[in-house]
């Protein structure tokens, strides 16, 4: 069992007091960043769009607003395996990319899964680029089905349609992979689906209007205001949630100061024995033992040696 001190957080365990400390700073600076006045004076830059390029038409009632970001420009081989699995479920696939620079001939490897390519400028994280996506479809409204993803996940590991099944004949009108008690509890916002009635709504739309681009500096207040303001925000206008798999499934108690995101320290669970299908990125790029680069192969082989062999090409476990 790991202590509290270790780098890697792969097990169910308790923060340290200075995480914990941190936190509730963290809150409390919350309070002022979030006031109208603040955002109107300090948060009111608008990102440069490069690039806005119209690939196909309308052809699904399923909407994707895919975040994506590199470093170099170059297409991944796991970003375009995603996205062919995406178009699979029938999808309308806008890719927005905030990566440092944009190589054409890349854009020819996702082209085909595509019905819009946005190249913008790098503020406001993934929020920011799915604000971008609505702003430059002006069809949005149309959709049955809108999906907010982004690149910091592997795979699918597991077939996607059943998930869809699940949710598509029920009144929840907006639904994630997994929640999470991390900061306060939320749904998780690297696969968020929102559907029925929310997409007409003028709450919705105003979400969307409202929202500010904050630095890339400030992650974790985009969390506090989008992931985790954003859930409750719709919990106030009486929208239903729900969550694949829920956190209170996988553990007896839920310990308030522990670290409590599921695709970390539940991660071999989840992906084994509940089917979820995705790997998060950042699990392999932290500082592993040898045990637990090994783990993390060992559920790979047996579920999707295509995903393990994303892994360890791109050179992500270190």
């Amino acid at each position: 069992m790991k202590t509290q001190n270790d780098t890697t957080m792969l097990k169910y365990t308790k923060k340290s007091n200075f995480i914990i400390f941190k936190e509730l700073v963290l809150k409390f600076l919350f309070l002022f960043i979030n006031t109208k006045s603040f955002r109107f004076v300090l948060l009111n830059k608008k990102p440069q769009i490069f690039d806005s390029i119209p690939i196909t038409g309308k052809q699904s009632n399923r909407l994707v607003l895919f975040s994506t970001f590199t470093t170099d420009g170059k297409i991944k081989e796991s970003l375009v395996y995603y996205l062919s699995n995406l178009k699979k479920i029938k999808s309308d696939i806008i890719l927005i990319d905030t990566s440092l620079k944009r190589i054409p001939s890349e854009l020819e490897k996702i082209q085909p899964y595509l019905r819009h390519y946005i190249w913008r400028e790098n503020i406001g994280y993934d929020f920011g680029s799915w604000k971008i996506g609505i702003s430059e479809i002006p069809d949005w409204k149309i959709y049955s089905q809108i999906i907010l993803t982004n690149d910091s996940i592997y795979g699918p590991i597991h077939p996607l349609e059943p998930i869809f099944e699940k949710f598509n004949s029920s009144d929840i009108d907006i639904w994630g992979l997994t929640d999470s008690y991390e900061l306060s509890y939320h749904l998780m916002s690297y696969f968020l689906v929102f559907q029925n009635k929310i997409i007409q709504s003028k709450e919705f739309e105003n979400f969307w209007e409202t929202m500010v681009y904050f630095p890339t500096t400030w992650k974790k207040f985009l969390i506090l205001a989008y992931e985790v303001g954003g859930y409750k925000y719709w919990k106030n206008f009486g929208f239903k949630t729900d969550a694949y798999i829920k956190f209170e499934t996988l553990t007896q108690t839920i310990f308030k100061n522990h670290y409590n995101n599921p695709t970390h320290v539940f991660w071999d669970k989840i992906i084994s024995d509940l089917k979820f299908p995705f790997l998060k990125k950042d699990l392999t790029r932290k500082k592993l033992s040898p045990n637990e680069l090994d783990e993390i192969r060992q559920v790979l082989v047996k579920t999707s040696p295509k995903v393990l062999e994303f892994v360890e090409k791109e050179k992500t476990i270190i």
